[in-house]
C-alpha cells in the first residue's frame, strides 16, 4: 500500500512539473501551448486538452489544417480548422463542432501557427499551475519530493561513509546492516 501511495504522490508531483517544463521549453522555440477552453473543435480536440502550436509561414497552411490564431474579438487565441484560403493572405476557419464557418476571415499575420500535437486533459493542469494557488502548490510539491529524496538518501550516505572508514588490520567492523529499515553502525 505504501508503494502505491508513493507512486501516486510521485505521479501527481511530476504532472504539474512536466506542464511547467513543457511550457518553458516550448516557448523558447517559439512554440505555444494553449488549453482548449471550448467544445468548438470536438471530437478531435476535447475541452481541457492542451494544444501545441508551432509557428509556420502562411504559404505552409492548407485547407484542413488546424491553426491557432489571434481573434480581433478576444484576447484568447482560437484554435479552428482552415476550410478555405484566399491567396494565402486570408483564411476562412471553422470549429469542427460548429454548424457554420467563423464570420471573419483570418488575415495571415494573425495566424500564430499550426497545431501539431495535442494532449487530452493536460490543459486543466496547465491552467491550474498558472494560478497563484497552483504556483504555491507546485512549489510545495517540489519541496516535498526533494525533501523525501534527501530523507531517503541520508541513511544510505551514512552507511557508505561507515564502509569507507579505514579500520586497523585484522579488525572486523566499519560496515552497516539494516534492521527494521534503520541503519546501524557496527
Amino acid at each position: 500500500m505504501r508503494k502505491a501511495a508513493d507512486y501516486l504522490f510521485t505521479g501527481l508531483t511530476i504532472l504539474p512539473m512536466a506542464a511547467v517544463v513543457l511550457t518553458l521549453v516550448a516557448t523558447c522555440f517559439g512554440w505555444r501551448l494553449d488549453a482548449v477552453l471550448s467544445g468548438s473543435m470536438e471530437p478531435e480536440l476535447k475541452v481541457g486538452s492542451i494544444v501545441i502550436t508551432r509557428p509556420v509561414q502562411a504559404e505552409d497552411i492548407s485547407t484542413g489544417d488546424v491553426v491557432t490564431f489571434r481573434s480581433p474579438t478576444s484576447d484568447l487565441p482560437i484554435v479552428h480548422r482552415v476550410v478555405a484560403s484566399e491567396d494565402g493572405s486570408f483564411f476562412q476557419t471553422k470549429g469542427d463542432a460548429n454548424e457554420i464557418a467563423d464570420p471573419l476571415a483570418v488575415p495571415a499575420q494573425d495566424i500564430v501557427g499550426k497545431v501539431c500535437f495535442h494532449i487530452p486533459y493536460l490543459g486543466y493542469v496547465a491552467n491550474f499551475v498558472k494560478t497563484p494557488f497552483g504556483i504555491v502548490l507546485t512549489c510545495i510539491l517540489i519541496f516535498l519530493v526533494v525533501a523525501d529524496a534527501i530523507r531517503n538518501r541520508l541513511p544510505a550516505l551514512a552507511c557508505e561513509k561507515a564502509r569507507a572508514r579505514v579500520t586497523p588490520a585484522g579488525h572486523k567492523g566499519g560496515g552497516c546492516y539494516e534492521d527494521s529499515a534503520r541503519h546501524h553502525q557496527l
